[in-house]
């Protein structure tokens, strides 16, 4: 993969999972943190990688265990330096939910930059279903009407987006495609997801 191609998928994956949260240490000192979450250890290992890759130096991997829930993975890196570069492409810190877009490097990108962009999103806010469908799921309405927009480039279609509401409070938001769009936006990706109980998967826990 292309560097440019690296950080696509970077900030897809950071887009869907990840974060940058504003938080402080004991004695008020701000603490600069790229964190990442899933249940699926090998996308952990894939963001810590690219992180690694990209920027150099290592983070840390660790887990906690949910009563009545999958074990949920976690991947922080400490860096003012990383963070401070996200901040200056438009990436929000702090709670994403209400302000997250696609950001001006991808949407000025090539297709392949792009279609990595996407990839990194579909595989962490976003599935592949049994009958070969796609959804995306996402709590950010704005954020999803841009993916609209970019993955309309490549199937030739406008998707609607549809709004939920869960546990009677909180909106979320689907953006699905069929199964015709579905394989179409999957046959122009460089590396076809696999798939590994249902999970699609980027390539593998080693960039490339």
């Amino acid at each position: 993969m292309k560097k440019s191609e690296k950080i696509a998928l970077f900030l897809g994956m950071l887009s869907g999972d990840g974060c940058l949260p504003i938080k402080h240490s004991g004695e008020g000192f701000r603490d600069y943190a790229i964190q990442f979450y899933n249940t699926d250890k090998k996308k952990v290992e894939l963001f810590a990688d690219l992180t690694r890759e990209l920027f150099g130096g290592e983070g840390r991997i660790r887990y906690s265990d949910r009563k009545d829930k999958q074990r949920l993975w976690e991947f922080c890196r400490y860096s003012k330096e990383i963070v401070l570069k996200l901040r200056e492409l438009g990436f929000p810190e702090g709670v994403k939910r209400d302000v997250l877009r696609i950001l001006n490097i991808i949407l000025r990108g090539n297709d392949n930059d792009k279609l990595e962009f996407c990839r990194g999103v579909l595989i962490t806010d976003g599935c592949i279903r049994k009958d070969k469908t796609i959804i995306f799921h996402s709590g950010s309405r704005l954020f999803l009407e841009d993916l609209s927009k970019l993955i309309e480039e490549f199937i030739r279609k406008k998707k609607s987006i549809r709004e939920f509401i869960q546990e009677e409070k909180y909106k979320s938001y689907q953006l699905n495609l069929n199964k015709k769009e579905s394989e179409l936006l999957i046959s122009k990706l460089k590396d076809k997801p696999t798939w590994d109980n249902g999970t699609p998967v980027a390539l593998s826990s080693k960039t490339r």
